[in-house]
């Protein structure tokens, strides 16, 4: 009975951050894979939805439930985490307007973060690009860190339990639903993009931005439609991360977070839709097999720069070895099959 026990929770808890990867690799895969721009801030969107969630949490369901606030946020809000689950426990509607808000005030900011993000592409190369993201990226993390009242600095924050009023393992199940229907959305709003006008839009500026705009196309409008999209769904992810793991650290949130992404996308497959849920699979169990076999290796290192290696040169061999990914981008029909089918019967 432990063991079944044991056995589930690892499923629904890996099943929940599945859903968290797929919501990043489908904005990863938006901005990236259709469009082209190297979108390495995806660390600083997804930390702008988490740190919402990290200095919104607490603070309103204290005011909630009407509990007085004493002394510095860093120190106590882990404490007052656990006060506020209580009373979340009591009453759901709470759990759910303290779910809700963070989400309200994450998704728009990440969205004009993205748009003033995706004003240097109009300038920069990709290489240069790249760069100019990852700097922006850690300034995010740096002010995050620095800034104590946001979320504790290096001390974090706490964040509340909006599940609370179930009991395990019906609460982590929650989890895991709610996580899964968002990235159920995340993914059908990539799809539906990348087989809408829209997405051929994205794919004409990605192959050749001069013919995009000699035909008209606005490509500065694209990239800051596309990049606030990747972005306020990287924020969604942010959010739903911070209640999964219960407390907020900046330092989570580096740009190997971010390459971490761009290895999902690219052995899904960069360019095609499917890439998404199929590079999230792959990465975690790679990620899950690497946890569980370095307990075994005897090296004179931490271990856990292993894991990193490994996944290192898996990127670096699927860039050199098949760069198209598990899931090639093909061409899209265009044309409605059923009318075809009707005119070659007519003929």
């Amino acid at each position: 009975m432990v063991a079944t026990s044991e056995v589930l929770a690892f499923v629904v808890s890996l099943g929940t951050l599945y859903s968290i990867y797929v919501i990043l690799s489908s904005s990863m895969e938006l901005v990236y894979g259709e469009l082209g721009l190297p979108d390495f801030a995806k660390a600083a969107f997804f930390a702008v939805g988490a740190f919402a969630a990290g200095a919104l949490s607490v603070r309103l369901g204290a005011a909630l439930a009407g509990i007085a606030w004493e002394g510095e946020f860093k120190l106590r809000s882990y404490y007052y985490a656990t006060l506020v689950s209580a009373k979340v426990a009591e009453n759901p509607l709470m759990g759910l307007v303290i779910f809700v808000v963070p989400l309200l005030v994450a998704v728009p900011c990440a969205v004009l973060l993205g748009v003033l993000a995706s004003y240097p592409a109009l300038r920069l190369r990709e290489d240069y690009l790249a760069i100019t993201l990852i700097a922006f990226s850690e300034i995010v993390r740096v002010v995050a860190r620095n800034y104590e009242p946001l979320v504790g600095g290096t001390f974090g924050a706490g964040v509340v339990d909006v599940f609370a009023w179930l009991r395990s393992p019906w609460r982590e199940l929650a989890m895991m639903l709610t996580s899964a229907l968002f990235a159920f959305g995340a993914w059908l709003l990539l799809y539906r993009l990348s087989r809408s006008p829209f997405g051929r839009v994205l794919r004409a500026v990605r192959d050749d931005e001069v013919a995009a705009a000699a035909y008209g196309v606005d490509v500065a409008r694209v990239r800051a439609w596309a990049m606030a999209l990747g972005s306020g769904m990287a924020a969604v992810a942010g959010v739903l991360y911070a209640f999964y793991i219960g407390s907020v650290n900046p330092d989570d949130f580096t740009v190997s977070r971010t390459f971490l992404v761009v290895l999902m996308v690219t052995v899904g497959g960069r360019g095609n839709p499917k890439s998404p849920p199929l590079g999230a699979a792959v990465y975690l169990a790679l990620d899950r097999a690497l946890l569980f076999a370095k307990r075994f290796l005897p090296v004179p290192f931490d271990v856990n720069y292993v894991a990193y290696a490994a996944l290192g040169v898996l990127l670096i061999l699927f860039v050199m070895k098949k760069p198209e990914g598990l899931a090639p981008e093909r061409p899209l029909l265009t044309v409605d099959a059923e009318a075809t089918e009707g005119v070659t019967s007519r003929t």
